[in-house]
C-alpha cells in the first residue's frame, strides 16, 4: 500500500502544487477533472442503451404512479413494476460503482490528507505520541524520538505505561517535511513526518499497521505488521478554507463540485446516467 500512495501522492502533488496559495481553486480542479474521469469510466463499463432504457422504464412508472394515485389497485401493480425497474437499473450500473470504488478511494484519500488538516505553522507545537506493539511492550523505558533540523523536541517522553505509549512535544522551527525518527534501544524502527509552513502538503493524525487504514488515510506510511511500533500520533490543526466567502468541509465540497460538474458534462461526453 505504501508503494500505491507514494504514486498516488506524487501525482497529486504535481496536480495541487500550483494551488498552495489557493486551496479552495485547488479542490475545485480535482473535484471537476474526478467528475470527467468519473464519468469516462462509468461509460466505459456500463451498457449505455440498456441502462437509459432501464432508467427511462423507472422514470416512467414514477410518472405513472402520479396519473394513478386514486385507483388503489392500479397503484399496487405499478409500484411492483417501479420496483423491479429500480433493481434493473441499479443492477445494470452496479459493475461501474465497483469499479469507480478503488479510484475514488485513493482520490478521496489523497484530498483527506491535504485539506482535513493544516501543516502547523513556524514556531506552532504539537503532541507526537508513539504506542509500542505488545511484545515490545516491556522496553518502552528505551523508546525515544530524534529530530532533524528544523524540529525540536521541547518536552518529553512523557510514558505511559498501562498503554506502552511515551509522548513528546515538538515544534517547527522551519517549514518543509521534516522526518522524525523513532528508536527503540538505539535501532530505528518507525518515522515521522512533520509538516510546517504553508501549501497542501499530505498529513495524517495516525500512521497504523492496518492496509484499509494506509488506504483511507495515506498522509503517512503504514507501519509494518511485525514492527515494534503499533501506532504513531500527531495532532494538526484543521483547516478552513472558503469557496465563494462559503466555509465548507472539504468533503462537502468535493461532493458539491463534482456532482454539479458531472451533471453539466454528461451531455458533452454522451455519457447516460
Amino acid at each position: 500500500m505504501n508503494i500505491v500512495n507514494g504514486i498516488v501522492g506524487r501525482v497529486f502533488d504535481l496536480v495541487l502544487a500550483p494551488f498552495a496559495g489557493a486551496p479552495a481553486w485547488g479542490l475545485v480542479v480535482v473535484s471537476l477533472f474526478s467528475a470527467v474521469w468519473a464519468l469516462l469510466l462509468f461509460r466505459a463499463v456500463t451498457p449505455q442503451a440498456k441502462l437509459a432504457t432501464a432508467r427511462d422504464r423507472l422514470v416512467g412508472h414514477i410518472y405513472e404512479m402520479g396519473l394513478y394515485q386514486d385507483h388503489l389497485s392500479v397503484l399496487g401493480r405499478i409500484q411492483r413494476d417501479l420496483a423491479r425497474a429500480n433493481l434493473r437499473y441499479l443492477a445494470t450500473s452496479l459493475p461501474a460503482l465497483v469499479v469507480l470504488l478503488v479510484p475514488m478511494l485513493l482520490t478521496l484519500g489523497q484530498l483527506e490528507a491535504r485539506y482535513a488538516r493544516r501543516p502547523l505553522l513556524v514556531g506552532e507545537s504539537a503532541v507526537l505520541a508513539v504506542t509500542l506493539a505488545p511484545g515490545s511492550a516491556a522496553r518502552l523505558d528505551e523508546l525515544q524520538v530524534t529530530a532533524p533540523a528544523g524540529v525540536t523536541v521541547e518536552v518529553g517522553p512523557v510514558r505511559d505505561r498501562a498503554g506502552a505509549a511515551a509522548a513528546w512535544r515538538v515544534r517547527a522551527d522551519a517549514p518543509g517535511r521534516h522526518e522524525l525518527s523513532v528508536t527503540l534501544g538505539g535501532t530505528a524502527v518507525a518515522t515521522r513526518m512533520l509538516a510546517a509552513g504553508g501549501g497542501l502538503p499530505r498529513t495524517a493524525v495516525n500512521a497504523e499497521t492496518g492496509f484499509f487504514h494506509a488506504l483511507l488515510y495515506p498522509g503517512e506510511r503504514q507501519l509494518p505488521g511485525d514492527g515494534a511500533v503499533l501506532q504513531t500520533r500527531l495532532r494538526y490543526p484543521p483547516r478552513s478554507v472558503s469557496y465563494l466567502g462559503v466555509e465548507l468541509d472539504w468533503l462537502v465540497a468535493f461532493m458539491l463540485i463534482s456532482m454539479l460538474g458531472g451533471l453539466a458534462l454528461k451531455d458533452v461526453l454522451k455519457v447516460e446516467i
